[in-house]
């Protein structure tokens, strides 16, 4: 089971490269159809299309994605790509297997590696190589050469070597290592004539997990070295940013997978399903537990739960007043106009301090995290998912499963708002009239005939404990006595 997003969603890449593998000639054969009907209409696209199939050939059944890199030196485009894909889409679907969540995966792979396709030219930006080939050339800097130094099995290794010629002077030089970075520095100095050796110097630059070795003039190296040492931290500002946007697009993708689920549901049954199982689909989480609120009655209670005893769920009704930390945060969006905007997903490392402890025990909950559902168009909030990573673990959230999560809330809010009236009709009844589960269990005995005293026995409660439920009952339903009370309970539903 993963347990970060990023793992989560390359679980999701991976399901589908290995979709598509498992039909590579089938693909192949129909990319080969294409290629040859541009062919006999003369495309001018008929190149960059070739090249494109290539591309992707080599990366959907040759090599690993994405720990190989590779420089593009072809044109294409998103109109060419969604054609291939479109094609691998009409192969696969030919299985009876063949799955909303299957067809999902495969346009995961296709959006993944389109984006590694068009960022290419921004990537060579953020290369170190590129960089420093940019810096040496620039006549703005006297810099002799440049070079890239690895340590490898407890020796420095050059691994690039460039002038302001962009002239590769590793060439012929395959052996140049030393212990030391000084070693390796003198070792490159002398590759230069006796003059020249006098009027240079060389100066290590660290850099992440490699040393960077600039050759300028001694005279120049006070101003010039300060100089580079700022243009890498300005450089490795510019990559980190390039790196979060890429990283930011990573949960919006899960966003998208999500809302596209739910979409598809049919009824109130499909809704709370496709929720629950998108919430631990499309997420870092084992299980999930869905729950609709009840503004007047101040209640909540189990509509459904995915990898969780799902009629245990539904016999939850809880009045919140009996969770504290959900309580305070719903005062605090009283406080605040009820602004939905001030309403966020609830991290609590260890659930035995904001839930009762018969919970903690029936589900051995550890850590979990509460996401409100809600309605964004009419700042309504209908309920909430209670979440974690399975049976007694811990765990912790990153920013950017807030974010998800804030999103996810809106999406199944729309959702069950359009199957609204099939909550009404279910189980809120019992959240109406505000009745717990123990208050369900002396009614039903009631129903049934039992006196005080024997109800008293069944249940192991006091005859005084169960005469204040009977009361409570009446009170809660608005009867004048017992008769009246199981009678309204049975014409409700809410018993038997």
């Amino acid at each position: 089971m993963p347990y970060t997003l990023d793992e989560q969603m390359n679980n999701i890449f991976h399901n589908g490269l290995q979709l598509i593998q498992q039909q590579e000639m089938e693909i192949l054969a129909e990319w080969d159809m294409i290629i040859a009907q541009f062919n006999r209409t003369q495309n001018r696209s008929s190149k960059n299309l070739e090249d494109t199939i290539h591309y992707f050939s080599d990366k959907l059944f040759h090599t690993t994605f994405p720990q190989q890199k590779v420089s593009l030196s072809f044109q294409t485009n998103k109109f060419i790509i969604t054609l291939l894909e479109n094609a691998v889409h009409k192969v696969i679907q030919n299985n009876e297997t063949y799955s909303h969540n299957n067809h999902q995966a495969v346009q995961y792979v296709f959006v993944k590696l389109s984006e590694d396709i068009l960022s290419q030219p921004y990537q060579q930006y953020f290369a170190i190589d590129s960089f420093l080939k940019n810096l040496v050339a620039s006549n703005q800097l006297p810099i002799e050469w440049t070079a890239i130094v690895l340590k490898r099995n407890h020796q420095f290794v050059v691994e690039k070597w460039f002038n302001q010629m962009s002239q590769d002077l590793l060439l012929g030089h395959d052996d140049l290592k030393a212990s030391t970075i000084y070693g390796l520095s003198e070792l490159l100095l002398n590759q230069m004539s006796q003059e020249e050796k006098r009027k240079f110097a060389v100066f290590p630059v660290p850099y992440e997990d490699i040393t960077i070795l600039i050759c300028v003039l001694k005279d120049d190296s006070t101003h010039v070295v300060p100089f580079i040492s700022y243009a890498l931290q300005i450089f490795q500002n510019g990559k980190e940013s390039f790196t979060v946007t890429k990283q930011d697009q990573q949960w919006k993708d899960s966003v998208i997978m999500f809302h596209e689920t739910v979409i598809r549901s049919q009824n109130f049954t499909e809704a709370v399903e496709n929720i629950t199982a998108g919430f631990v689909n499309y997420l870092p989480f084992e299980r999930c537990a869905l729950f609709s609120y009840s503004v007047q009655e101040q209640t909540g209670f189990g509509l459904f739960g995915h990898h969780l005893d799902n009629k245990a769920i539904q016999n939850i009704t809880e009045d919140i007043s009996n969770l504290p930390i959900i309580q305070n945060n719903l005062q605090i969006l009283e406080l605040f106009g009820k602004s939905l905007d001030y309403l966020q997903p609830i991290y609590i490392a260890d659930a035995s301090m904001g839930l009762p402890d018969h919970y903690i025990k029936q589900f051995d909950l550890r850590s979990i995290i509460i996401a409100p559902i809600f309605l964004a168009s009419s700042n309504k909030l209908l309920g909430a998912v209670i979440l974690d990573q399975g049976p007694g673990k811990s765990f912790k959230v990153a920013q950017e499963i807030f974010s998800a999560l804030i999103k996810f809330g809106q999406s199944a809010g729309e959702i069950l708002a359009k199957y609204s009236s099939d909550i009404d009709g279910g189980k809120t009844q019992s959240a109406r009239f505000h009745l717990s589960p123990r208050e369900l269990e002396v009614l039903q005995l009631m129903a049934e005939g039992y006196s005080t005293t024997e109800a008293a026995g069944i249940l192991n409660l006091s005859e005084y404990t169960v005469r204040d439920y009977v009361s409570t009952i009446m009170q809660k339903m608005d009867a004048k006595n017992r008769t009246e009370a199981v009678a309204r309970a049975l014409r409700e539903g809410l018993i038997q």
